[in-house]
């Protein structure tokens, strides 16, 4: 009797577990995040700036969430990620100078790094998150991104990401010393801010630009016409490592056919092409490498899971 009991409750404390961390994405998820990515942008190229803590990390939720959605994720993370993105908009939207310090984990995160941590947890104590601002918000996401990893497949599979994280960690404490330094500038600020156009959906195969993405863009260039002045606009295409596509010399060839079609796109739309340059990467700085889909040699299920690599990042310096 007693061993029956105790099998009853080691089933449904099972299934309770398996019904927690089996969540798969649907097309409804990535409409949230190609939804909340927008406000993203058009919050960044405002008053708010690109540097802001808060933006930051709600974007750095986004990327997450995006890259582990076509990663074909079933543990909650990419939910979850996305709803700590639309919470912290919520509050910016409602007040501009909220700060959500908070970095809670997910279910299908452990904690890990706590050196990490206590260099992060150490400057939002002193007050510090407003001066390092973007990169400190990209640690913390990171670090749970990490757990995530080490959740998921132990430390082997997240090493790599704890290397991003500890390089993170030296660029937050490096900035924060330089903002102890810095005099208050003087006259017109210098806004330097970097945007990947919907990552995730910007291209879907060759030169083939998805509605979103075109949406976006044109949110961005209605921004930037708001701005006083626009120094320079680079644009820097990249392309997926699709074998059957034709090695490094096609995707180079692909990456920089990408970048002159957002740049004939911008310059179409009003803004001076001598303002704009562009950098072809090819297949060289992929973002996803989605080893499960190339083991199990599913050709369409590689192309929607590299989408994330087919992208063009755009890089503007001017006064806002």
């Amino acid at each position: 009797m007693y061993r029956f009991i105790f099998f009853v409750i080691l089933l449904t404390a099972g299934v309770a577990a398996q019904a927690e961390g089996n969540r798969p994405t649907t097309p409804g998820d990535l409409e949230r995040i190609e939804q909340l990515q927008r406000r993203v942008d058009k919050l960044g190229f405002g008053p708010l700036g690109a540097d802001n803590y808060t933006l930051c990390k709600a974007r750095a939720w986004l990327d997450m969430a995006l890259i582990e959605y076509h990663e074909q994720e079933r543990t909650g993370i990419v939910q979850d990620a996305v709803e700590q993105a639309a919470q912290l908009l919520h509050r910016l939207d409602a007040d501009p100078a909220y700060l959500g310090l908070e970095t809670p984990h997910s279910y299908a995160s452990e904690k890990v790094r706590a050196d990490l941590w206590q260099v992060a947890d150490t400057l939002k104590q002193r007050g510090d998150a407003a001066c390092v601002g973007c990169k400190l918000a990209k640690l913390e996401v990171q670090l749970v991104w990490t757990g995530h990893d080490k959740w998921e497949a132990g430390w082997s599979h997240a090493e790599p990401f704890a290397r991003i994280a500890e390089n993170l960690a030296y660029e937050v404490q490096a900035g924060n010393a330089k903002c102890k330094v810095a005099s208050a500038p003087v006259g017109e600020a210098i806004v330097i801010k970097k945007h990947t156009l919907v990552t995730a959906v910007l291209f879907d195969f060759d030169l083939s630009l998805v509605t979103d993405g075109k949406q976006r863009l044109d949110d961005i260039v209605e921004q930037l016409k708001t701005w006083s002045k626009v120094e320079s606009i680079q644009l820097i295409g990249h392309a997926d490592r699709l074998n059957e596509t034709g090695g490094e010399r096609y995707n180079m060839k692909l990456s920089q056919h990408r970048v002159e079609f957002i740049k004939e796109q911008i310059v179409s739309q009003g803004i001076a092409a001598e303002l704009i340059q562009t950098t072809a990467m090819g297949d060289t700085q992929p973002v996803v490498n989605c080893a499960r889909q190339r083991a199990q040699r599913d050709r369409s299920a590689l192309i929607k899971c590299l989408q994330p690599n087919r992208r063009v990042e755009i890089v503007v310096e001017g006064v806002r």
